[in-house]
């Protein structure tokens, strides 16, 4: 757990950049959707969830706390900057709207 706390802490001090998170999102969209809204229902929707909630489990995901056999490659390939980016672009969306649902 102390690695995780030292990965929040780093990647507290990059300021995460919405369009560099946007650039990122890319091989998220496959599984998560354009816009954070994922086309299975097998996926969690992305969009307007809070940021340091998508930066924890992305981390988790990258430190081996937990395991997909999607997610977890991708996330081992994510930096601090990349997961704090890709968190903040996410939350940045907004939540779910009637219409999307």
């Amino acid at each position: 757990m102390m690695m995780a706390g030292t990965a929040i802490a780093a990647a507290a001090a990059h300021a995460a950049d919405i369009p560099s998170g946007r650039a990122k999102s890319a091989q998220c969209v496959a599984c998560h959707g354009i816009a954070g809204i994922a086309p299975n229902p097998t996926f969690p929707h992305l969009a307007g969830q809070n940021a340091a909630y998508l930066q924890i489990q992305l981390e988790r995901f990258r430190e081996g706390e937990r395991y997909h056999a999607l997610m977890t490659p991708i996330a081992e390939s994510l930096s601090d900057e990349d997961i704090a980016d890709l968190a903040t672009f996410y939350s940045s969306i907004g939540p779910l709207s009637a219409v999307t649902r």
